[in-house]
Formats: C-alpha cells, sequence, structure tokens
C-alpha cells in the first residue's frame, strides 16, 4: 500500500514553533518508517548526500480547537502522531512522558499532528485543509 502522511499544525503558532513541531514530528514519522527515506545519493564529484523522504509531506493548518477531533477521526490509520502541549512545556522527556502519564489522552492538547495511511482515508479526514502558509 502506498501511504499518504501529512503534518497538521494550529496555524496560530508562531513561524519558529511550526517549523520546530513539523521537524520533530517528520522525525518520529521517519523512525516509524524508514523505508520512507531514500538511499544516499552521491553528487557528481562522489560526495555522498544522505537521503530524504521518498513521498511527499505536505503541512497543513488548522484552527487549534479542530485538531482533537481531527487526531480523533484519524484513530483507525496506520500512523496517528501527537505533539501535545506537555512536549512543549516539558523540560526534558523524562518530564514529557510525566505529563502524559498524569493526564488522560482527551485532557491532552494537539498543537500538531501527523497522520498517515491510504491516500483515500487520509484525503477524508483533512482533505479539505489548506497548505500552511
Amino acid at each position: 500500500m502506498s501511504i499518504k502522511p501529512v503534518i497538521i499544525l494550529d496555524e496560530a503558532l508562531p513561524t519558529g514553533l511550526k517549523a520546530n513541531f513539523s521537524a520533530v514530528m517528520a522525525m518520529s514519522l521517519g523512525k516509524l518508517r524508514p523505508d520512507l527515506v531514500g538511499a544516499d545519493t552521491p553528487t557528481q564529484d562522489a560526495i555522498a548526500l544522505a537521503g530524504i523522504t521518498t513521498v511527499a509531506l505536505p503541512v497543513l493548518g488548522a484552527p487549534a480547537a479542530d485538531l482533537p477531533a481531527l487526531f480523533d477521526k484519524a484513530a483507525d490509520l496506520p500512523i496517528r502522531l501527537a505533539y501535545m502541549r506537555a512536549a512543549f512545556e516539558a523540560r526534558d522527556y523524562d518530564d514529557y512522558t510525566a505529563r502524559i502519564a498524569a493526564e488522560p489522552l482527551d485532557a491532552q492538547i494537539p498543537q500538531a499532528l501527523l497522520l498517515a495511511g491510504s491516500r483515500k482515508a487520509v484525503d477524508r479526514i483533512c482533505g479539505r485543509l489548506p497548505l500552511l502558509r
């Protein structure tokens, strides 16, 4: 099955946080699906450049209030990741995991999502969202 990944960000975030959260989500996708990263590619002068993604990874924007519902709608997708506010507020990874463990899922506040699955399933969930500007 071909896979369509998308990143959805709170459109009101400052530009720096949008870039950071996108990078974090893409890094997590690369860990889950290393097959989506292409082989190293040599330049003409034999300098190897590390492989990059072999699939498009659009970054979409949505109102913050819509992110929990989008996350819920994606429950059946093979990949559903969330960058919760707890990650931004945490001092380190141990603090992050403690904050996440201290609250039920519905009390978490997503600031970014990464959804991936069949094109049809992903488009059904977020096909009307605009590219982030």
